[in-house]
């Protein structure tokens, strides 16, 4: 087994697959409705039985110890129970750690089976607690959906919770004590998000607030205490002193954290994208790969030219993402394919 190194002598073990672009929400900042775009047909997708093989070659060969299923709404593609349970037994042979991002919509009648799957990490996007503006900002009149599964995800006692809040000036930042207070008592991680570039997400400096000016807001009622072993290789993590709950800050915009980045990704395209931000010319298109010829009678040979591949792909990845002029007049960079 060997780690994934850049040139820069970052490690990966940190891989996150996404398996749709379909969402049932239209987020302003992720997926609009101005986006005006066609969902991928599923024979554009990896197969289940591709990504098992891949997910094989990142754990056994490469050493990846955390894996973490994205979308679009992971928990929308087709028949996703039967793949999670199939990687779910890859833990009895590896070490490794499962985690899953979602809006939370279709959440809550699937957890226990998630929990049987040993699922240890929940992500949960959450943009407002007020049920007006939050059918604004996603196009869903269904935050009591999301309210439920997260407190029926802290009855069950996963090992990680997390709340992810994006924040934008004049959308939801009235919001921001509002989040603390909502998860001082309990047993979450809230996670501020810059709002970030995307393709036709209508992103501009006047929407922008940075994550020192959020915890700003914060500080004039909690007294945060930053803690000495870090959640996250990407969030600057706090205790609420006094209270259960935890705080981050991802400041992808206004102060990166590319010098520790320790993550892949896996498009719903199926392409190995080195950063959120990276050029199509780095990328390693899996499907294409799998089309050149099946695993069964040379199984061990096509994952040595995989991983061959793979390590080859490590050395197009660049020290930092572009400066945000450059992001800002990137064109078909969106988040709902490339997963978060």
């Amino acid at each position: 087994m060997k780690n994934l190194v850049d040139r820069f002598n970052r490690i990966h073990d940190y891989l996150r697959i996404s398996l749709t672009d379909k969402c049932n929400l239209n987020c302003i900042y992720c997926n609009p409705k101005t986006l005006q775009r066609s969902s991928l047909h599923q024979n554009e997708l990896l197969s289940f039985e591709e990504l098992i093989e891949l997910i094989i070659i990142f754990l056994q060969s490469f050493g990846v110890k955390k894996i973490r299923f994205t979308g679009g709404e992971p928990l929308a593609r087709k028949d996703v129970l039967q793949f999670f349970e199939k990687v779910s037994r890859l833990k009895n042979d590896n070490n490794f750690e499962i985690g899953l991002t979602t809006n939370g919509t279709l959440l809550e009648e699937n957890l226990e089976i998630l929990k049987q799957f040993r699922f240890d990490k929940l992500n949960i996007s959450l943009d407002s607690l007020n049920r007006e503006k939050f059918a604004a900002i996603t196009g869903s009149d269904s935050l009591h959906s999301v309210l439920r599964s997260i407190e029926k995800a802290l009855h069950l006692g996963f090992s990680s919770l997390k709340l992810n809040a994006v924040i934008i000036k004049n959308i939801n930042d009235s919001e921001i004590l509002d989040f603390v207070d909502f998860v001082k008592d309990k047993d979450i991680n809230i996670r501020f998000i810059e709002f970030m570039p995307f393709t036709n997400n209508a992103w501009s400096k006047d929407g922008f607030i940075s994550s020192s000016e959020i915890r700003n807001v914060i500080e004039q009622k909690y007294l945060l205490r930053k803690l000495e072993i870090k959640l996250s290789l990407v969030s600057k993590d706090y205790e609420l002193v006094g209270y259960k709950g935890k705080v981050s800050f991802i400041s992808s915009i206004s102060d990166h954290f590319c010098d520790s980045c320790n993550r892949l990704r896996i498009t719903a395209k199926g392409k190995m994208k080195l950063c959120l931000f990276s050029t199509s010319e780095s990328e390693l298109d899996f499907r294409k790969i799998f089309s050149e010829g099946s695993f069964g009678r040379d199984e061990k040979l096509k994952r040595s030219e995989i991983e061959e591949k793979i390590v080859r792909a490590m050395e197009l990845k660049n020290e930092k993402h572009p400066e945000i002029e450059s992001i800002v007049q990137m064109d078909q960079n969106e988040m709902i394919g490339i997963g978060g």
